[in-house]
């Protein structure tokens, strides 16, 4: 894991290039991808994505050619996330679906999860949302049948804002109560909280039989008193 500040990323990255000599040396491909790979990563949290798909797809050359699929799928992934960030969605779904498409070969059902998330969102930013419903329960299967609490938290909020944004109210305000319990038990407070303002905004939409069942889901989650201010 890359820590966020300037300094870090200029001392990993230093760190990186000074590894990859050897490991050519070395005739490693395993470790030069792998830091070609890390090297998009510090690239991307940067915000030089041209830079970041340059590392990246170094990175995949050599996983192709060692049969590496494991580092393919994780590398295709992120050339998903570089396409997504630069609004490029087209480019992005492709690379998630090749990433995708290898996970389920090999059974890597982590990073499936995390592409389906990811083509959900994806599908989201294009309005698609149908798609991003879709996508989004698919990664959530995995999330809860693993147990990845956290992970489907994250998951559950963008249902519940898809559910919003279909005028679902009150599918909406219940998955984001789940995910902000979700949150809590798996001890991030912090984005616990986060989900208050947009379970608001639902809330507020909602017809009063539905305000009701929320508040009722609310009580029945053990959640505290129940939010009156979108910043409370």
């Amino acid at each position: 894991m890359i820590a966020g500040d300037q300094q870090d990323f200029a001392s990993a990255k230093e760190r990186y290039l000074k590894s990859l000599p050897m490991s050519e040396r070395q005739d490693n491909p395993r470790l030069a991808a792998s830091t070609y790979h890390q090297l998009g990563i510090v690239a991307q949290r940067e915000r030089e994505y041209a830079l970041a798909r340059e590392w990246y797809l170094k990175s995949l050359a050599i996983s192709r050619s060692h049969g590496d699929m494991h580092q393919v799928a994780a590398t295709s992934h992120e050339l998903g996330t570089v396409a997504e960030n630069l609004r490029e969605f087209t480019e992005a779904q492709e690379w998630y679906l090749k990433s995708l498409a290898i996970s389920k070969r090999h059974g890597i059902e982590h990073g499936a999860a995390m592409t389906y998330h990811q083509l959900g969102r994806a599908a989201y930013e294009q309005k698609d949302l149908p798609s991003a419903r879709k996508w989004y329960l698919e990664s959530l299967a995995i999330k809860e049948k693993q147990g990845n609490l956290h992970g489907a938290a994250l998951t559950y909020g963008q249902l519940g804002i898809v559910a919003g944004m279909q005028g679902s109210f009150e599918e909406s305000g219940t998955w984001m109560i789940r995910s902000k319990t979700a949150f809590r038990d798996a001890h991030d407070q912090q984005e616990a909280d986060r989900q208050i303002p947009n379970f608001l905004v639902t809330y507020q939409h909602a017809s009063p039989a539905d305000k009701q069942k929320l508040e009722a889901i609310w009580r029945d989650a053990n959640l505290g008193p129940f939010p009156t201010e979108p910043n409370e």
